[in-house]
């Protein structure tokens, strides 16, 4: 497992309607997104398809079932060519207008069972989330 986290000048309510938007928008929060697809979506989950390219150059296709409760959502991997696991991001209230982001991989080869330990993967991730949130903070 790896974690990343950063502070960023927002309430943590807006932080939240980023995440939520982030389920369905994910290529402004995530390096290396393209083509994304909605498979299903229901009050209790979104199934979600798309495409990355790896650090290696590499494309893969990776379908998510992400769920969430008030300030985490957990990205579930449903097919990775090779891993299994979730992602889980959560926002915690510093402030009034102080929130905590941190991004946690719990990514598992499923070949070797060695756990991914990649932390720049997470802190890339927070980085370009934030950088995001701060061009659109209204």
């Amino acid at each position: 497992m790896v974690s990343y986290t950063q502070h960023i000048a927002l309430p943590i309510s807006k932080v939240w309607e980023h995440f939520l938007y982030k389920v369905e928008h994910p290529a402004h929060f995530v390096p290396g997104v393209s083509k994304v697809h909605i498979l299903e979506k229901t009050e209790d989950y979104v199934l979600r398809q798309m495409n990355l390219t790896n650090p290696q150059g590499e494309e893969i296709t990776l379908v998510e079932r992400i769920t969430h409760i008030p300030y985490e959502v957990c990205y579930a991997i449903e097919e990775h060519p090779k891993y299994k696991g979730y992602v889980l991001n959560k926002a915690e209230a510093i402030s009034e207008q102080e929130t905590a982001i941190t991004y946690s991989i719990y990514w598992q080869d499923k070949h070797t069972g060695k756990w991914y330990e990649e932390l720049n993967t997470a802190k890339n991730a927070v980085l370009k989330t934030i950088s995001f949130m701060e061009q659109h903070k209204s």
